[in-house]
């Protein structure tokens, strides 16, 4: 064995060399060694670049799974100013980050509605707190910014002074009324119960709109007794009546029923915030046309919605809340698109997902349905407030 050259020092001479061998041996030898050397590596590059080039056969898993998506749409939003009918704002502290991130997504502006504790901290908080002090809050963000919000005030509906409030918030700019009553976390009594009856009553009277979270599936047939007793109510079920996980069966028909039966009920985009936002997303994405025909036959009572809930959360940065309306707006506007919180191994997606770039099919609406979802159909909705009630 040779000794290790040292540095500056001759190389040490072998212990036991072998026969040295002619000076033109050596040559040639290391002139072949080069060349073969040099074959090697131009085959591997053949080989690797054909390899990525070409088919290759798919695994079972793969095979048995959905084709994935085209690439994603690469153009920017459309430009158009919308309004986001349907969020929720924990205090004023939080609007500026969500101003910002409007601005990025071309929002100008929103409609908050007032929230329990329980929607705003978790469900450790009680539902029947906070309601009165997030309506005052909202109130008096709406009061600082007119123009870029729209305030809904909400009560508990066990409260016994529920009216009042009611009465004494519009009084002080509340433009519409939010109930959770039909949310199946917040479901106590049946919604026609008859203390709520007054203000429904109060509501279709004064023509004061109803952002109310109802669960079709659940409490189809009592929201529509409801319905039958107040037909000019005007009411929002946002997220289309909680059916658009299964847009092929019975809940979905019965909501497009309701939706042709009485007509100011409106419905919203949104789908909820974090993971029901990506099992939404998905849902269009699997099965994009039911959404398409919906749209198409209620295009005059579809508003835009995000619902991702506005507060301190440390993960609901400028840049979060932005792409959060930025894929709202691209399920909408675009054929196919991705969005990284819907990627296998984000925290949102579901455990089963097999969405491995977070590639997803949305409906590529034309540009006239969607100015009336984000600019024209929240106007006609509060055109309505002024119009008489058989109007």
């Amino acid at each position: 064995m040779a000794r290790k050259k040292k540095k500056g020092a001759a190389a040490a001479v072998p212990e036991a060399p072998p026969p040295a061998a002619p000076a033109v041996v050596s040559y040639l030898i290391g002139f072949a060694v080069v060349i073969l050397a040099a074959a090697a590596v131009a085959g591997f590059a053949f080989m690797r670049v054909n390899r990525n080039n070409a088919p290759t056969a798919p695994s079972p898993e793969s095979a048995a799974a959905p084709k994935a998506a085209p690439l994603a749409d690469a153009k920017p939003l459309r430009n158009f100013k919308v309004v986001n009918a349907h969020d929720h704002l924990m205090a004023r502290k939080f609007l500026d980050k969500y101003f910002r991130a409007a601005e990025q997504t071309g929002l100008v502006k929103t409609l908050f509605v007032a929230s329990s504790d329980y929607t705003l901290k978790g469900s450790k908080f009680e539902q029947a707190k906070g309601n009165d002090e997030n309506t005052e809050e909202i109130l008096a963000a709406a009061r600082e910014f007119p123009d870029k919000i729209i305030p809904f005030c909400t009560i508990h509906p066990g409260d016994p002074d529920k009216l009042e409030k009611i009465k004494k918030f519009v009084a002080e700019g509340a433009a519409g009324l939010k109930l959770y009553t039909g949310h199946g976390s917040f479901y106590e009594r049946p919604l026609d119960a008859p203390d709520m009856l007054p203000v429904y009553g109060y509501c279709e009277e004064t023509r004061l709109p109803i952002c109310w979270h109802v669960n079709i599936v659940k409490y189809g047939e009592e929201f529509e007794r409801v319905m039958t007793k107040y037909p000019k109510l005007i009411v929002i079920v946002p997220h289309f009546g909680v059916t658009f996980f299964c847009p092929r069966e019975g809940p979905f028909q019965q909501f497009d029923h309701m939706m042709a039966t009485y007509p100011y009920l409106y419905t919203d985009t949104s789908f909820g915030t974090r993971n029901i936002l990506i099992d939404g997303l998905e849902a269009v994405s699997r099965d994009p046309q039911p959404f398409r025909d919906f749209i198409a036959k209620h295009s005059g009572r579809v508003l835009f919605g995000t619902d991702m809930v506005v507060t301190g959360n440390k993960e609901k940065t400028d840049q979060w809340i932005a792409d959060v309306i930025r894929a709202c707006r691209e399920a909408l506007e675009k054929e196919n698109y991705q969005f990284y919180m819907g990627a296998k191994g984000s925290p949102y997606a579901s455990k089963n997902s097999k969405n491995e770039s977070g590639s997803f099919r949305g409906l590529g609406l034309d540009d006239a349905t969607l100015q009336k979802i984000y600019e024209t159909n929240i106007e006609h909705l509060f055109a309505l407030r002024n119009a008489a009630p058989g109007g």
